[in-house]
C-alpha cells in the first residue's frame, strides 16, 4: 500500500477522498506552526475567458465545517473584488492620467488594481479569523499561485510524532 505523505500537496482532486484521509475529523494543530493535514484546491473558472474567477463549488470534504453558503459567500466575495480590480474603466483612467502627467502621476496615485489587491487580501485575513481558522481551515492568499487556484489547507487530529 501506497504510504501518504507528512506534508501534503496540492493536487487535483479525482474521486473520493482516499480512506486515510483526515476529512471529519476535528481540528488539532496550530495555523502557520504545523504542516495541514489535507489541503483542498478550488479551481480557477475559465469560462469566463481572461478573467479571474474560482469555481463557487462546495467541496464536500468542507461538509461539517463550514456551511455551504458560508464558502459560496466567500468565493462570491474573492471573485467580486477579482473583478473589481480587472476593471477596464479604472485601468484605462490611470493609464491616460498616466500618460498624460508624463508618468508623473504614478508617484502619486496608487492603482485601481493595487487597492483592488490590498483590499481582497484584508477580506481573506477577516475570512481567515472570523469563519475559517476557528474550524480548522485557512485559505491562502491566491496570488502566490498566480491565481490558478485557492488553496484551503485543512487541520485535523495527527499523531503526535507527525506534527511538525
Amino acid at each position: 500500500s501506497r504510504r501518504r505523505p507528512l506534508i501534503p500537496h496540492s493536487s487535483y482532486c479525482f474521486g473520493s477522498p482516499p480512506t486515510d484521509s483526515a476529512y471529519g475529523t476535528p481540528p488539532v494543530g496550530q495555523i502557520g506552526v504545523h504542516h495541514p493535514r489535507e489541503i483542498i484546491r478550488i479551481e480557477r473558472d475559465y469560462e469566463s475567458g481572461e478573467l479571474i474567477q474560482f469555481f463557487p463549488i462546495y467541496p464536500l470534504e468542507l461538509e461539517g465545517r463550514i456551511k455551504a453558503t458560508q464558502f459560496l459567500e466567500t468565493i462570491n466575495d474573492i471573485n467580486e473584488i477579482l473583478i473589481s480590480a480587472h476593471s477596464i474603466y479604472h485601468s484605462l483612467m490611470f493609464n491616460l492620467l498616466a500618460v498624460f502627467t508624463l508618468q508623473l502621476s504614478t508617484l502619486l496615485v496608487t492603482p485601481h488594481y493595487t487597492k483592488e489587491m490590498r483590499r481582497l487580501e484584508r477580506r481573506i485575513e477577516e475570512l481567515n479569523t472570523t469563519v475559517y481558522n476557528p474550524v480548522g481551515l485557512n485559505i491562502l492568499w491566491p496570488q502566490k499561485v498566480a491565481f490558478l487556484f485557492v488553496s484551503l489547507h485543512f487541520r485535523a487530529r495527527m499523531h503526535p510524532n507527525l506534527m511538525v
